[in-house]
């Protein structure tokens, strides 16, 4: 009897193992495309991508793709747009979300003034971080349309929680220029790993 649960534990966590390898690579994949995609001319980008940029933080080494939803495949795979949020260089909030755990999970080191650039096929926006706090998740009212541009990115919190996290962890950034740099040919050699800090 126990020869037969140690073999079905084995195969638990065989199985197991096997679905994370497939999450990480497909997650390698999106990071390789969301390179590839902003590193195109706005005249080239396809009218419904898959992803819609990349998200840079410097100072955090973080990188990662952006898709055109917050879903949970989406939140596997890169950082979500939020719908109903502007887009990046656009009037209004752009929203981004990433999970804790992931893609996000530098953020619990980000400063005031670090530099957050979004990279799309028109160019690159940058944008400067103001002020982070800790909120409820029924704060919907973050993401309303401000006097300037600004980016709002969003992941739970605390960041070491087990479970679904209670609170929210939100970054307040603004942008810089409202023209983005020029495309840069060289944009797909960005790192494309996330820090496991």
């Amino acid at each position: 009897m126990s020869a037969r649960i140690e073999k079905l534990f084995w195969a638990a966590a065989t199985c197991g193992i096997v679905y994370l390898c497939f999450v990480y690579l497909q997650a390698q994949a999106y990071q390789t495309r969301a390179a590839q995609f902003v590193s195109r001319p706005l005249s080239e980008s396809r009218s419904a991508p898959s992803v819609i940029g990349r998200i840079e933080i410097p100072e955090l080494k973080l990188a990662a793709a952006i898709l055109p939803n917050f879903d949970l495949d989406s939140l596997r795979k890169g950082v979500g747009h939020i719908p109903n949020t502007a887009f990046p260089g656009g009037l209004g909030t752009v929203g981004l979300a990433g999970h804790r755990d992931t893609f996000f999970r530098p953020l619990k080191r980000i400063s005031p003034h670090a530099e957050i650039r979004l990279l799309v096929p028109g160019g690159t926006y940058h944008y400067v971080v103001d002020s982070t706090e800790i909120v409820t998740p029924d704060r919907v009212d973050l993401l309303a349309i401000g006097m300037r541009p600004e980016l709002i990115l969003i992941t739970c919190f605390p960041f070491d929680y087990v479970g679904a996290a209670p609170k929210r962890f939100i970054v307040h950034a603004h942008l810089l220029s409202a023209s983005p740099d020029p495309v840069q040919p060289n944009i797909a050699e960005a790192p494309n790993e996330v820090s496991s800090d």
